[in-house]
């Protein structure tokens, strides 16, 4: 019997950009060493290239990460990605060699999975704990990242749209569930070296406190200091 499998070809990806990448929407595989695909998706941007966007692991070795269509509309790659995935076969389902979960052709922007595929997802992933080697790599490169301050216009912005919003209170269920998750919890005491942190990152911070002070005819009013 031949072999349906045949390998796809492969084209030198390791030295693009984010920039030469940014393609409208595009149809990708990664590839196995023989040549063979074992995920297929749709995707625009850098997508192709996100870890936290895969439930698979993505190749180390950028040559093996290739773009089957590009420059597509994204019904065009939905359209194509389904039949990619069809081609191929799902390993799930015993049809063939992909390690996708979901016959492709229902990732449009802003579609949320079902609970059916959610529950695979989370299956599948359960049980996989990550190296130390791993959780090294992730600190290193989480480390000096910190979010960039927001601009005065931006806080500005956000403070007149959230100004005048009450929450929705909760329910009566809500809170007896709340209550009952936090029966018989007690929090865990902080520790010295826990307390002398909090007390220096407050050190010369001042609090935006309302003074009294009393007027001639003895009653109190508010200065906001």
């Amino acid at each position: 019997m031949s072999n349906i499998y045949s390998p796809i070809t492969i084209i030198d990806n390791s030295q693009l950009t984010f920039s030469e990448t940014s393609f409208v929407f595009y149809v990708y595989a990664y590839i196995r060493k023989n040549g063979t695909p074992y995920y297929i998706g749709k995707g625009k941007g850098s997508r192709l290239y996100n870890n936290k966007a895969h439930y698979v692991k993505i190749p180390k070795d950028r040559s093996r990460i290739i773009f089957l269509e590009r420059n597509l509309s994204e019904i065009g790659a939905l359209a194509l990605e389904r039949r990619y995935i069809r081609w191929y076969g799902r390993k799930d389902l015993g049809t063939g060699i992909l390690r996708n979960l979901t016959d492709g052709g229902e990732g449009t922007s802003g579609f949320i999975h079902s609970h059916e595929t959610r529950k695979k997802i989370s299956v599948g992933n359960k049980g996989k704990i990550q190296t130390p080697e791993a959780r090294a790599k992730m600190s290193a490169a989480k480390k000096g990242n910190s979010r960039r301050p927001r601009s005065i216009e931006f806080r500005t912005k956000m403070s007149l749209l959230l100004t005048g919003r009450k929450l929705k209170p909760f329910s009566a269920e809500h809170c007896a569930n709340i209550s009952a998750a936090k029966k018989g919890k007690s929090r865990k005491p902080l520790s010295h070296e826990h307390k002398l942190k909090i007390s220096e990152s407050r050190k010369g911070k001042t609090k935006n406190i309302s003074s009294p002070t009393i007027t001639a005819n003895n009653t109190y009013s508010k200065i906001i200091s």
